[in-house]
C-alpha cells in the first residue's frame, strides 16, 4: 500500500478500509479521518450536516408515498458522496470580427428609390474577469438514482457548509458511509480549470462572428473537499421493491418511485379501448362525411387510434412512475 496506509487499515483508529484501486482520497467510515492515497491528511474538510436519520426517513417515506402508509421500507443507507469546491480566477482576452448588415438607399439613374444591404466587418478586443467556484464530483462517471436533483440542490445548501466532524454526523446517524472520492484536488481542479476555459470560449463567441484568438488564464484561489449527505432507501409495495433518494440536509424527496395506482390503470384501459373505438368506429362513421376522402381519413383514424390504444396499454402495464417533493 502507499505510504501512510497499511494493511488496508486507518491510521487513526485502525479499523479496515473500503479501498478500490481507483480512490484517491479514502475516509474511514468508523472515525471519519480522511487521507489521500500517499497518506497525507485532508485538512480542509466539510460538510453538509445531515438533518434526519433512519427512523425519521422510513416515516417521512410512508406519508410521501400514501396509499394508507402500506410501504415497508426494506433499506435506507445514509451515503455521503464526495465533492471538490474549486475556487478560481478567470481572466479572459479575446479577438475577432463581428459581421454587421446595415441596409442602405439611393436614387438610380431614373428616379426610383431603391435599397441594398452594405456588409462591414468590425474588429473585437474583449475581456472579462471573474471569480468562479465550482463543485466537481469526486466519483468518476459514477451515476446513482436521484443524482441530478442533489447536484442541483447543492448550488444552494451549499452556504449551510461546515467543519467535518464525525461526532456531529453520528449524533445523527450511527452508520453513515462515506464513499472515497475517486479525484485527487489536483484532477478536480483540472476539470474545473478545463470547464471554465470552454465555458469563456462560448461566452466570447456568443458576441462574434468568428474568434481568432482566445486566451484564458486560470489562478486557483482555493479548494476543500466536500461531503454530501444523501439517503437511498428502498422499500417494499406489494410485491415489488421501489428507490426513494432524499437529501440528508433539506429532508426533501429529490426522486422517487411510486407504485401505479388500481385508478390510473383503468384509466390507461379505457384510453387503450377508447383507442380502439376511435379507429374503428370513426374509420367507419366519420371517413364517409368528407367526399373523396373516405380511404385517407379512415386509415389516419385507424393510426391515431392505433397510437392511442398501444400507449394506453403500455401506460397500464407499467410498476411505477416517479415523482418529486
Amino acid at each position: 500500500m502507499p505510504k501512510g496506509i497499511e494493511a488496508f487499515k486507518c491510521s487513526n483508529c485502525d479499523a479496515p478500509l473500503a479501498v478500490s484501486p481507483d480512490d484517491a482520497v479514502i475516509t474511514c467510515n468508523f472515525c471519519g479521518n480522511t487521507v489521500t492515497v500517499e497518506g497525507d491528511k485532508v485538512t480542509k474538510h466539510f460538510v453538509l450536516t445531515p438533518t434526519i436519520g433512519s427512523g425519521q426517513v422510513q416515516d417521512k417515506v410512508r406519508k410521501w408515498v400514501g396509499r394508507g402508509g402500506k410501504a415497508r421500507v426494506t433499506e435506507a443507507q445514509l451515503r455521503f458522496v464526495p465533492y471538490w469546491v474549486e475556487s478560481m480566477n478567470a481572466a479572459t482576452r479575446f479577438q475577432g470580427y463581428k459581421r454587421h448588415e446595415d441596409t442602405e438607399y439611393y436614387t438610380d439613374s431614373s428616379g426610383r428609390r431603391r435599397s441594398k444591404t452594405v456588409v462591414t466587418y468590425a474588429p473585437i478586443d474583449g475581456r472579462f474577469n471573474e471569480d468562479r467556484s465550482l463543485n466537481i464530483l469526486g466519483r468518476r462517471g459514477a451515476m446513482f438514482y436521484s443524482f441530478d436533483e442533489m447536484d442541483k440542490a447543492l448550488r444552494v445548501t451549499k452556504r449551510d457548509i461546515t467543519t467535518f466532524k464525525y461526532s456531529t454526523i453520528t449524533r445523527i446517524e450511527k452508520t453513515p458511509v462515506f464513499l472515497n472520492s475517486e479525484l485527487s484536488d489536483e484532477d478536480a481542479f483540472e476539470i474545473a480549470r478545463t470547464t471554465v476555459s470552454q465555458q469563456h470560449r462560448s461566452r466570447a463567441e456568443s458576441g462574434a462572428t468568428k474568434i481568432w484568438d482566445c486566451k484564458t488564464k486560470i489562478r486557483k484561489l482555493g479548494a476543500y473537499l466536500l461531503h454530501v449527505p444523501h439517503w437511498m432507501v428502498r422499500y417494499q409495495f406489494g410485491s415489488e421493491t421501489y428507490r426513494v433518494g432524499i437529501d440528508g440536509h433539506t429532508k426533501k424527496v429529490l426522486k422517487g418511485e411510486v407504485p401505479i395506482s388500481t385508478g390510473f390503470r383503468a384509466g390507461m384501459l379505457f384510453l387503450s379501448i377508447l383507442g380502439l373505438a376511435l379507429g374503428s368506429l370513426g374509420a367507419q362513421f366519420i371517413s364517409p362525411l368528407v367526399p373523396g376522402m373516405e380511404a385517407a381519413i379512415a386509415i389516419v383514424l385507424i393510426i391515431i387510434g392505433l397510437i392511442i390504444a398501444c400507449i394506453g396499454t403500455q401506460q397500464s402495464f407499467k410498476i411505477s412512475s416517479e415523482k418529486r417533493e
